[in-house]
């Protein structure tokens, strides 16, 4: 996969589509090593961001410049508040989906469409 087809690959889940232009110019200073790293932490940040408003996302290259992906993730609130109720299973389900959206070899549309997510 080449380091286009990466950042079409992670563009295609950020949630914030802002600055896409300057989202790449950072994309393309990164290592082949530090894009396979955020794609083994990207399935949690993308958790974490479905719960906050998208004010409150980073933009892409913001993210990527500060290398955010090495970050400590926040704590998710407490579970028992109750738009948070279940968020385990959440979380589980959704892993689940990714699995097999990726298994499947479905298109880039199809696998949005089974996680949930905005195209």
């Amino acid at each position: 996969m080449t380091k286009e087809d990466k950042f079409n690959k992670f563009w295609s889940y950020y949630p914030r589509k802002v600055a896409k232009v300057a989202a790449q110019r950072s994309w393309k200073r990164l290592k082949v090593k530090d894009m396979d790293d955020i794609f083994k932490v990207y399935k949690d940040h993308l958790i974490q961001w479905k719960y906050k408003e998208l004010q409150f996302v980073p933009h892409a290259s913001t993210w990527l410049n500060q290398r955010r992906w090495e970050d400590e993730l926040e704590s998710l609130p407490d579970e028992n508040q109750s738009m948070y109720k279940n968020i385990e299973k959440q979380r589980k389900d959704f892993m689940k989906k990714m699995k097999k959206a990726s298994t499947e070899a479905a298109s880039e549309d199809d696998i949005k469409k089974a996680l949930g997510l905005k195209k």
